[in-house]
């Protein structure tokens, strides 16, 4: 079964629609307190810019050999013109992201034993309409039927607003091109009748006002409200070190996490809704949708900060499941 997956996720075509993020990391050591104020002074001694949000689960799908358009905002900034570079040092086409006013940034200062130490964030959040949405929907509409499907990365950023929303989903529909969502808070209602939803246990928790246990009873009636409440047809629940959960139609399965003494579980949502939404893009049963999302979220956590799906790597793993 893995030969043949592998080998249709090659033919292969998604549209990539989301918040586009610009990680910076700091590596470094604490040697000393501040004589000015009672903080660490972290010696730094490596830095790395990256790309993070929905440009990540791009790089995601195109490291697998899957045909993939980003859409998405930058500012007309350096840091905006620094994602673009990335994206063109990874042969990644860059028509669909579109000039705006400020690049979202996330810094994350790394300390040794792979400790996150403090995260600075610049970011301007704007909803509003703009012309750069309106460019950026055209050009979706235009090319939608030259794709297998669509996936939406939201990270309450601004660009995926209910209208652009809407827009999307419908267009989706007219065409028949399924959608799958990697959600959050503000915008979890306006994604109905989806194919796939896949929020963490946090954003699931927050979105039905109510506290999940990590039991299957719990978890299941979690899955059947949020699929009743969305209209999806599937729901994969991220629960961290505890695994995942999958459920469609009253099928349910969960698997269990790998114990690692200290994960790191930064961008592994973005391995699972690459991985989760191709499986269910290539009908694989339930079991293996599980198993192939859970292992490529495994591998993100052995790793610092957030890392692209490496071809050869999960495909390693995946043999041995």
């Amino acid at each position: 079964m893995l030969k043949e997956f592998i080998k249709s996720v090659s033919k292969t075509s998604v549209i990539v629609i989301g918040d586009i993020i610009l990680d910076k990391y700091m590596f470094g050591e604490i040697s000393r307190k501040s004589a000015e104020a009672p903080i660490d002074i972290v010696d730094i001694n490596k830095q790395k810019e990256q790309l993070g949000g929905a440009a990540n689960v791009a790089l995601s799908f195109q490291n697998l050999k899957v045909k993939t358009l980003l859409f998405g905002l930058v500012g007309n900034d350096s840091y905006g013109k620094k994602v673009i570079s990335l994206m063109k040092k990874k042969n990644m086409n860059t028509d669909g992201v579109f000039l705006t006013d400020q690049t979202t940034i996330k810094t994350r200062i790394i300390t040794s034993n792979k400790h996150h130490h403090s995260r600075f964030d610049i970011e301007k959040i704007n909803y509003k309409d703009s012309n750069e949405k309106v460019k950026l929907f055209e050009m979706f509409k235009k090319i939608l039927p030259n794709f297998d499907f669509i996936v939406l990365q939201d990270y309450n950023k601004g660009l995926l607003d209910k209208k652009i929303i809407k827009k999307i989903i419908t267009e989706a529909k007219n065409k028949k091109k399924p959608v799958m969502v990697d959600p959050k808070n503000k915008n979890f209602i306006k994604y109905r009748g989806v194919k796939l939803i896949k929020p963490n246990l946090i954003e699931a928790m927050n979105f039905l006002k109510t506290k999940i246990k990590i039991t299957n009873a719990s978890l299941k009636k979690a899955c059947v409200s949020i699929q009743k409440k969305l209209n999806s047809d599937w729901v994969v629940l991220s629960l961290g070190k505890d695994g995942l959960v999958v459920y469609k139609e009253n099928k349910f399965y969960k698997i269990n996490g790998v114990f690692k003494k200290e994960p790191d579980v930064t961008g592994a949502g973005d391995n699972v809704i690459c991985i989760s939404s191709l499986s269910i893009f290539h009908n694989l049963e339930l079991e293996k949708i599980a198993a192939y999302s859970n292992t490529s979220g495994e591998i993100s956590c052995d790793k610092i900060g957030t890392n692209p799906i490496d071809y050869n790597e999960l495909i390693t793993k995946l043999k041995n499941i």
